[in-house]
Formats: structure tokens, sequence, C-alpha cells
């Protein structure tokens, strides 16, 4: 399984056998297609996968309803072959879009998507009741978790599940300076302790980088740096960053 940071937000692409999975695509330069004065985020570079890549891609995870993890200009690209696994609340916006690509719906039983399995469980508060983290594991075993916002501690102890390799937030954000919207490194290195996973790939990287109304009413932490710790998981964060299990 080779799982690649396709860019500098949290675009994921997941290949096994020349079958490819991306999560969240955001592949061109512009996040919000339309004109819009409460969040964008524009880039000079776009994702890092080459055509090839992007060819090999049969199958596309929506892991949230927000237009930085349904981007539909990304999803018209992929073509109308391309399945799509997510929540009946994106299914809905899609189909309202007029995307015609197979959906089906995640539900809280393991999902079969080519070499992989996919098994999905409700994201943390306060995104339980629009979003979903997963582990995706193929065949030899090898096993990723994935959440882009805030991971609920007490389902993990309960899953009891471990992980080759994180990817989640390691950037603070908080609405009002209050509410949390996604981990910063401190709790992103108690999941992956937790996970048993030896490498964390941070995802919904640069929160700092958004744009309009929104980052009146974000408290964002700190502008990403590097990140080496010593007795921590390895850290990898940038575009183009890759692990293979």
């Amino acid at each position: 399984m080779r799982v690649v940071k396709a860019d500098d937000y949290q675009t994921w692409f997941i290949e096994e056998d020349n079958f490819s999975v991306l999560v969240d695509p955001w592949l061109d330069k512009k996040l919000n297609p339309d004109s819009s004065f409460f969040l964008q985020r524009d880039r000079k570079e776009s994702c890092c996968l080459s055509e090839e890549e992007l060819n090999k891609v049969k199958a596309v995870i929506i892991t949230a309803p927000f237009v930085d993890h349904l981007h539909l200009p990304s999803i018209k690209k992929l073509g109308r072959d391309v399945l799509i696994f997510t929540t009946f609340r994106a299914k809905k916006i899609l189909r309202k879009k007029g995307i015609q690509n197979k959906i089906i719906c995640v539900k809280d039983r393991p999902i079969e998507i080519g070499p992989f399995k996919l098994s999905p469980y409700p994201s943390g508060f306060p995104y339980n009741w629009s979003s979903f983290c997963f582990y995706l594991e193929n065949n030899q075993g090898k096993r990723l978790f994935q959440e882009g916002h805030i991971a609920d501690m007490n389902l993990l102890r309960r899953l009891n599940k471990t992980c080759n390799v994180a990817l989640i937030t390691v950037e603070s954000v908080k609405l009002f300076g209050i509410l949390k919207l996604s981990m910063n490194l401190e709790k992103a290195i108690e999941v992956t302790t937790l996970l048993g996973a030896k490498k964390l790939m941070a995802t919904g990287t640069n929160p700092f980088l958004l744009e309009g109304l929104i980052r009146k009413i974000l408290f964002i932490g700190s502008k990403q740096k590097d990140y080496f710790l010593e007795d921590s998981p390895k850290i990898l964060f940038k575009r183009g960053d890759e692990v293979i299990l």
C-alpha cells in the first residue's frame, strides 16, 4: 500500500496493485469553486499527482459534506466511472449538483473497495453528526487510520484496532477560540500512540491559509513548522510525502 499526501491540505492518494483511491480530493488551485466571502483558499501549486496516477483512481472517499472535503470540480475531473463512497448527507449534495457517479453511502459496517477494506466510524465531536473517520486495510493486513478533524478517543479505545500509519490533524483550530475543530500536535501524538502507529501523516495542514469571513471566527494555534520530536512517531506533513506499507 502506497500512501501519498497529494497536496498542501488534505488530499490523499492511496494505491495498491494499480488500484487507487483518493480521499477528499482537491486537485486544482481554488478551494471554493464559487465566489465566497465566507471561505476561500487559493494556491500557486495544485496537487502533486501525475496524470498517470490520476488515471488509476477507481474510487473516491469523501469524509464530510463541506466544500473543503467535497470539491465538485475535482470530482468532475475524475470522470463518471469513479465510485464515490460518502455519507447520505454528502450524497444529497452531489446529486443536487448533477454528479451521476455511482455513490455508496457508508454505514456502520466494512465495505470492500477493490483490494481494500474500508471500516468507517463517526468522527469525534462536533463532527460526529456530519463526518466519518475510517480504517483502510489491504489484503496483507497493512492498515491506515484517517481522521480529518477530531479523533474520538473513547471510540478508538473500544475498537482497540492498531494501524501502521495515522492520517490526522496536528494544527489546532478553534471556533471563536473555544470549540475545537482539529487536534494539536500533542493530541495527535497521543492518538498515534494509542493506535500503535510508527508514522503520523498530517492532514488539514496550513489552515492559516484559509481566507474570508471564516478567518475572523477561527483561532489557529500556530503556523506549520518542522515536526521533529524525540520519542515520538515519525511525522510527515509536506506535500508529496509518502509511505509504503
